[in-house]
């Protein structure tokens, strides 16, 4: 019995002490981590000289030396003459990249070259002892903590040639993974991929990926896959940058509490607009018209007619193979690369953003600059619309009929994407802004260090889709029973939180348009930054699934300089049987009239909207009916 015992520990101790061996080879901490920037993060040089990477400086001081120009060109301006501004903006811009050009066969015109490639010159310690060129830096700096106190020794910064064709910067890349190999002992990397660095990623994979099998964990952060809406915009001169869109973009990527896209909508300015697509028109694309990589950023639905309208067979004879190469072939094949790299052991998530148009124009569900169809290979309604009641997902790569892949607002099915089952959606997350949200950095950061392959079920925490919790967004609500974005007859009481980091909050009134139900918002209800508060349901939810109801939020931040607001969240309601599905009408419109809409005629809405007082009115007679609707539902 005692010689038993002394196997069964024996076998028992060797187990233990090997266990934690087994486990470090999943461990991605096992392998260094390259990090492929998103577009234009990486510097180029000219002679020596830096001639690419955003001095704010030297570009402020260009133009306080010609302030008087500038003084009157914006007096142009004022009176809706934008041309002498262009053209001085777009002599400053060819003189500061005009050096970037590319031959119409997609080589550059001057001997440009990047930063340094050696992976011992790219390591973060290195760059930061050094004062070198550090991209993607808030990203690095919590992947390095990951790893340790000698974190930045694992981590590498991948520099390439942004101008160049995918064909090229997968070849760049490639080259650089067998370097940083060599340099460490490592036998695999792991992948960081941002914006343009996710088709480089995705390119790599597709044309050497497979057959050398050395990438670990590859996390590809609003990944530009398939394109990106701006360079379309770009390239077909349909870009069509208007004032409120532009100041929404800019709300979003600086994190603004303060909403001013309501007072540019309200004063309708209209000068911008005119400035803005002039300026693109007649300089941006004389510099950036022969880029391999706008072209690669060309979404497959519009290259080929655009390629065959704007490019000379003879002259781009090598930018047309590389680009065709990419469409055809690597962008037309992408999910079979993706499910080929998965059964090699490799560990692919993509984190997109949705819910807003494009800044430049393309009415598609983007995060303002990616499309979601080109970040996840997603089927989408046109923006500002959603799939009709009933909608059944097309399921073309998940066949999975327990899997629901339906974002909340019935806009996206990823049912039929690149990766189904590895791919997250936050609605409301602008283009840039994946490190600013906590909730998508912590989501990020999971995966990418998981040991384990994770999917959208693993942890109920992390669900598939999910509506930002950004700071520029002020408010958020979830149900008490039901994961965000949905509800069910269970739930019965909605959770208000304030957003803000700044400003306390008063909450005024919860609406609801879509459903005959009601939020009991007890008086005035005041929340701290960060606070939260429950109202209860009022009202019986319909017995139906597979249709929507909007619960719109009505607040007021106490010392904001904007202090009246309101956030609409679009739920998908969960409870009962869906209605047959209309294929003569696919899309319906993505939120439902509210009762200002109902209750203002057509004609005094646009008068209304117009002057100045659109928002601040409709949220008051919303909240006065939805405090109404809740003392007469019990």
């Amino acid at each position: 019995m005692k010689k038993l015992l002394s196997v069964l520990l024996s076998v028992t101790l060797v187990l233990l002490l090997a266990a934690p061996a087994g486990a470090a080879q999943n461990d991605p901490r096992t392998y260094p981590t390259i990090i492929v920037p998103g577009y234009s993060s990486c510097n180029l040089y000219l002679d020596g000289e830096k001639i690419w990477g955003l001095d704010k400086d030297a570009i402020m001081d260009t133009v306080l030396s010609q302030i008087a120009k500038y003084g009157r060109g914006l007096g142009e301006l004022a009176l809706r003459r934008p041309e002498y501004l262009c053209d001085l903006l777009g002599q400053e811009m060819v003189n500061y990249v005009g050096k970037l050009a590319m031959n119409p066969d997609g080589s550059s015109v001057y001997d440009v070259v990047t930063y340094d490639q050696d992976p011992a010159h790219t390591q973060y310690t290195y760059l930061r002892k050094n004062g070198g060129h550090v991209h993607e830096y808030e990203i690095m700096k919590d992947i390095a903590a990951r790893y340790g106190s000698d974190g930045y020794d694992h981590i590498y910064a991948y520099q390439q040639d942004f101008r160049r064709s995918m064909v090229d910067c997968a070849a760049t890349l490639d080259k650089y993974i067998d370097d940083v190999l060599d340099y460490t002992g490592a036998k695999k990397v792991n992948l960081v991929a941002v914006s343009h660095g996710g088709q480089t990623v995705a390119s790599y994979l597709a044309m050497y990926g497979q057959e050398k099998n050395v990438v670990n964990n590859i996390l590809m952060i609003v990944p530009a896959i398939g394109g990106a809406a701006a360079a379309y915009d770009l390239m077909s001169e349909t870009a069509a940058i208007d004032e409120e869109t532009l100041v929404y973009y800019l709300e979003n990527s600086e994190l603004m509490e303060e909403d001013v896209n309501w007072l540019v909508r309200a004063h309708q300015f209209g000068i911008l607009d005119d400035l803005c697509n002039m300026l693109i028109h007649r300089y941006v694309k004389s510099i950036l018209g022969y880029w391999g990589s706008i072209w690669d950023f060309i979404p497959a639905e519009y290259y080929d007619e655009l390629k065959n309208e704007q490019l000379d067979p003879v002259e781009s004879a090598d930018l047309i193979a590389k680009s065709d190469y990419f469409h055809h072939e690597i962008l037309a094949n992408i999910r079979e690369t993706f499910a080929a790299c998965a059964d090699k052991g490799m560990n692919l998530y993509i984190v997109a953003g949705s819910g807003m148009p494009a800044v430049t124009g393309l009415q598609e569900q983007s995060d303002m600059v990616i499309t979601v169809n080109a970040s996840t290979g997603a089927r989408t309604a046109p923006y500002g619309s959603r799939f009709s009641d009933g909608y059944p997902q097309e399921r073309a790569v998940c066949a999975d009929e327990t899997h629901n892949h339906l974002s909340p607002d019935m806009c996206v099915d990823v049912s039929g994407g690149y990766l189904p089952d590895q791919t997250w959606i936050v609605n409301g997350m602008y283009h840039g802004n994946a490190w600013r949200d906590e909730y998508s950095k912590d989501l990020c950061l999971k995966l990418f260090f998981s040991d384990e392959r994770m999917n959208v079920y693993t942890d109920p925490a992390y669900p598939q889709f999910r509506y930002s919790s950004s700071v520029n967004y002020a408010v958020t609500a979830t149900l008490d029973r039901s994961p965000q974005g949905y509800w069910s007859g269970e739930d019965t009481a909605l959770t208000v939180t304030n957003l803000s980091q700044k400003y306390k909050m008063q909450l005024i009134s919860v609406s609801v348009d879509g459903v005959d139900a009601a939020f009991g918002v007890k008086g005035i209800v005041s929340l701290e930054p960060g606070a939260s508060c429950t109202v209860p349901v009022k009202g019986a939810l319909p017995a139906v699934s597979l249709t929507t109801a909007d619960i719109t939020v009505n607040y007021s931040l106490i010392g904001c300089a904007t202090p009246l607001g309101s956030r609409t969240l679009t739920f998908t309601v969960m409870n009962g049987d869906a209605p047959a599905f209309d294929d003569a009408a696919p899309y319906t419109a993505a939120l439902h009239k509210t009762a200002f809409d109902k209750v203002v005629p057509n004609g005094m809405e646009r008068t209304v909207d117009r002057s100045g007082i659109f928002d601040f009115l409709k949220m008051i007679i919303n909240s006065m009916l939805a405090i109404l609707r809740s003392f007469l539902l019990k």
